[in-house]
């Protein structure tokens, strides 16, 4: 009984015997390939039509990518704009350089911006073109920034505005869905290039052009201070020189926003306007105050009254201005 027992066991060994063996000499696993890494640059050529109203930008630039020349890409086709509403490419050139693949492309395109304009006119942006691969995932492909050939044409110039300077930075764009890639899950990922063109606007000159008008209506306002309440004309003249001055600013609060555009911020230029129809309604009430204090026979402490409201309004209202002109100017 012991043999047929022993050659039952050698039998039902062997198959595993065999199978460890198998494992054993199959061969690991081979590692995932690195991702392929394709150079990125950008030169701006010209930069117009910056509009606030629309949300809009334009610009032209040269497109660059590189990579080793054994790799079978195509960039040029495979990448999309992200923010754009219009991207024209032209021009595009394909060379090999030694070991290196270089492809090339002139671009004009319109670029979506959230404009914010609550510090106008001291405002600085950051105008962002962001590019992505379309084709192959992070996992194949990447992006490398090209920082030292990336910038903007000296020649460029934009009316109002300075062109501070241009960067490209490269990252990962992650989205929750796999766009329906049947058998994938969980989302996906593709290499991204950020042109970011950094303008700051001429503050100075236009902010004088659009406030001065306020200012002087403010002045004007003070002046009626010095008219005589107790007598019905000079009354008459100083209400209605206010009430003039008021209406001087809310057709300047008009102008500006013409300029600016329609925001839903609330801008320096509403704050500056603001302040000074409160100085203005300050000096009615002032003025109404006066007025019934000489019509009292309290002649004496009505003009007290119109001297310390009118030093108080102009030190309120410069301190007013100086706050919020700086706060703006630092922010930007």
């Amino acid at each position: 009984m012991s043999r047929p027992t022993s050659t039952l066991r050698l039998c039902l060994l062997l198959p595993l015997l065999l199978g460890a063996s198998a494992r054993a000499a199959a061969p690991a696993s081979p590692e995932p390939a690195p991702p392929k890494v394709v150079r990125v640059g950008a030169y701006v050529m010209s930069l117009y039509d910056l509009n606030p109203t629309s949300n809009t930008f334009t610009a032209d630039f040269w497109l660059w990518f590189v990579h080793a020349r054994p790799l079978d890409l195509k960039p040029l086709k495979t990448v999309e704009p992200e923010n754009a509403r219009d991207f024209r490419p032209s021009l595009e050139v394909t060379e090999d350089h030694g070991s290196e693949r270089y492809h090339a492309e002139k671009v004009r395109g319109v670029f979506n911006h959230g404009w914010n304009v609550a510090n106008f006119p001291f405002d600085r942006h950051e105008l962002q073109i962001r590019l992505s691969e379309g084709q192959d995932e992070t996992a194949v492909l990447t992006y490398a920034a090209d920082t030292a050939n990336t910038g903007v044409d000296p020649a460029v110039k934009v009316e109002g505005w300075r062109v501070d300077r241009v960067t490209m930075t490269t990252a990962t764009h992650a989205f929750d869905s796999t766009f329906g890639v049947p058998g994938e899950s969980g989302g996906s990922a593709y290499a991204q290039a950020v042109i970011s063109i950094f303008i700051s606007r001429d503050a100075f000159g236009l902010f004088w052009k659009l406030h001065a008008a306020v200012y002087i209506a403010f002045l004007i306002g003070l002046i009626s201070f010095f008219l005589d309440p107790s007598k019905d004309g000079l009354f008459n003249g100083r209400m209605s020189l206010l009430i003039g001055m008021i209406f001087a600013v809310v057709i300047n609060t008009q102008r500006v926003a013409a300029a600016l555009g329609q925001s839903p911020a609330f801008t320096l230029a509403d704050k500056l306007h603001v302040a000074t129809l409160v100085a203005l309604l300050g000096g009615i009430v002032a003025a109404l105050i006066s007025r019934r204090l000489h019509l009292a026979n309290r002649g004496d402490d009505a003009n007290r009254l119109d001297r310390r409201m009118a030093a108080g309004l102009f030190a309120v209202y410069f301190g007013v201005n100086v706050v919020l002109i700086t706060a703006a100017a630092h922010a930007g």
